[in-house]
């Protein structure tokens, strides 16, 4: 059981508690997530600057999803066979957070027990403690 699971059950028990879906959101922004993404086109062997990798979507009735996973075998038993097929990165969750759009669903550990969706609502509040942090940091 990770961090972020322990997290999450406890934000469950608590019938969603403020204290504890706060505790949620501060392990992920400062956890390592595992993103999986597009394989790089061999053909093009620059960086780009701009996009350095391109993060897997799920477009459904309209919405988007983005996938991350905070272990790399969840990552991969979530691929299985086709994992040959994609790549990852791993970024800090502060770092998803500050580069996700806030209109995308931010999927946590599919397929797992503790599987949780981040609604566009939740991004938003997500983005305001990176900010904080950032703040924090730098000032």
């Amino acid at each position: 059981m990770t961090a972020l699971d322990q997290a999450i059950a406890a934000a469950f028990n608590s019938e969603g508690k403020q204290e504890d879906v706060n505790k949620v959101y501060l392990t992920l922004v400062q956890s390592s997530l595992f993103v999986p993404v597009k394989n790089k086109d061999p053909a093009l062997n620059h960086i780009d600057e701009q996009n350095p990798f391109s993060p897997l979507f799920a477009k459904i009735e309209g919405r988007y999803f983005m996938l991350v996973f905070d272990l790399l075998e969840r990552l991969t038993a979530w691929a299985g066979d086709h994992l040959n097929e994609i790549d990852y990165v791993e970024i800090s969750g502060r770092d998803v957070i500050a580069g996700i759009n806030e209109d995308v669903f931010l999927c946590l550990n599919m397929g797992t027990a503790f599987y949780k969706e981040f609604s566009p609502d939740e991004i938003k509040r997500l983005k305001m403690i990176v900010s904080r942090i950032l703040q924090m940091k730098n000032g």
